[in-house]
């Protein structure tokens, strides 16, 4: 049977009912919400919890006639691993059917080099499969940096990391493991976390903004993924006199607002006035220092911060303009771990919105942290089970 019969799409279906639109729902309201015959849900339901992807609750259903028995998926048994390149290292996880991580594992990587860091890759994943406890859905979710080709798995250009000729990353991946690869940026990856695991349940149109040594963002219309390489949210030219962008345009957001802009403004604003970041000196200059320091309430590191939440608003405002998305949110390395500059943005923003528009759009700091990217990168991934357990049948 293939993968666009109508029995393996009533299959799909069944099992995003049970996944993401209901609530442990028993057979019959799965068929109710799916307009099949109860005969049919039982029969696929049957189906799935015999290949371990769903099961059922020992709790019964109260209501009218024959009790209902809740259906959920199935947390033990199926295991997902993901990596994400993220802060300087490669972050793993293996996660189960609900998106719990079940292991974890991560390892700097000290050079920009793409040999370095795919044989990092490798090797971290051969290790994780060594370990995946029961059965490891055969595949690999990873988010990499750089504009991704979802379907082919190549980056066609990573400028933070001065990647400029296309790399075929998913298949080098491939080659090296003997499993399929599925290849998503990093901080679109962070993003499906945020939306499948976070706390954004009454939000259905949503942005994600990642920042960190690039910035990268996805936008999520009534909870899907756009995952097209046609649109890149960190190279939004917010001011065409502004710096030179590592794409090669001027005044990219990623030039104005990402973790080297904000430690360009650092730089010159120790250089030019000795005691600026006094409380920083002696010590490496980071992203993650500046906003320690900003959180603990030092004045120039919140002013680094606040330079960069300009442009960040104004960015901000201009996706909020076009898509009208309920809910943006602001993550990555940056926006994950300061408050401070999420609320300077958030203050951005309403300055530049009308005040209707401001009342039906809510501006959210992540909450994923660290592991958010590989956690989104196995959800990539997991979003493709059916295919990768069933193969091209549904079980009999």
């Amino acid at each position: 049977m293939q993968n666009d019969d109508l029995e393996f799409i009533n299959c799909r279906n069944v099992l995003d009912c049970i996944e993401r639109e209901l609530d442990k729902p028993s057979r019959a309201k799965v068929a109710k919400h799916l307009g099949l015959s109860r005969t049919a849900t039982s029969l696929i339901a049957q189906k799935l919890i015999r290949v371990g992807l769903i099961k059922e609750l020992e709790t019964t259903i109260k209501g009218r006639g024959r009790p209902g028995t809740p259906l959920v998926m199935d947390d033990s048994r199926w295991h997902a691993i993901g990596a994400a390149f993220y802060s300087g290292s490669w972050i793993f996880v293996i996660i189960n059917l609900c998106g719990t991580i079940v292991a974890k594992h991560q390892v700097p990587v000290l050079s920009t080099d793409k040999d370095v860091i795919i044989d990092t890759l490798v090797e971290g994943l051969l290790y994780m499969r060594s370990v995946c406890p029961g059965q490891m859905i055969p595949g690999f979710g990873i988010g990499a940096p750089g504009l991704i080709d979802h379907k082919s798995g190549a980056i066609y250009r990573a400028d933070d990391l001065g990647w400029k000729e296309v790399i075929p990353f998913g298949s080098i991946v491939e080659q090296r493991t003997g499993l399929k690869a599925f290849v998503i940026n990093r901080y679109r990856a962070n993003g499906l976390a945020e939306i499948r695991y976070g706390n954004h349940k009454n939000s259905h149109n949503m942005v994600y903004l990642g920042i960190g040594t690039g910035i990268a963002g996805s936008i999520y219309l009534d909870k899907v993924l756009q995952n097209s390489t046609k649109y890149r949210l960190g190279h939004m030219v917010i001011d065409p006199h502004g710096p030179v962008c590592g794409c090669g345009q001027v005044g990219c957001l990623q030039a104005m607002a990402s973790e080297g802009a904000l430690l360009s403004y650092a730089r010159l604003q120790m250089a030019e006035h000795p005691a600026f970041l006094h409380a920083a000196k002696g010590k490496p200059l980071q992203g993650k220092l500046i906003v320690s320091l900003a959180e603990e309430g030092d004045a120039d590191a919140r002013a680094c911060l606040e330079h960069i939440a300009i442009p960040l608003a104004i960015g901000i405002s201009t996706l909020a303009n076009v898509i009208a998305p309920d809910e943006i949110i602001i993550g990555g390395p940056l926006g994950d771990t300061s408050s401070y500059l999420v609320d300077c943005v958030r203050k951005g923003v309403h300055d530049h919105l009308l005040d209707w528009q401001n009342e039906d759009i809510s501006i959210s700091q992540g909450t994923q942290g660290d592991y958010g990217s590989a956690i989104g990168a196995a959800t990539f991934m997991l979003d493709q089970k059916m295919e990768l357990i069933l193969g091209e049948s549904c079980p009999d």
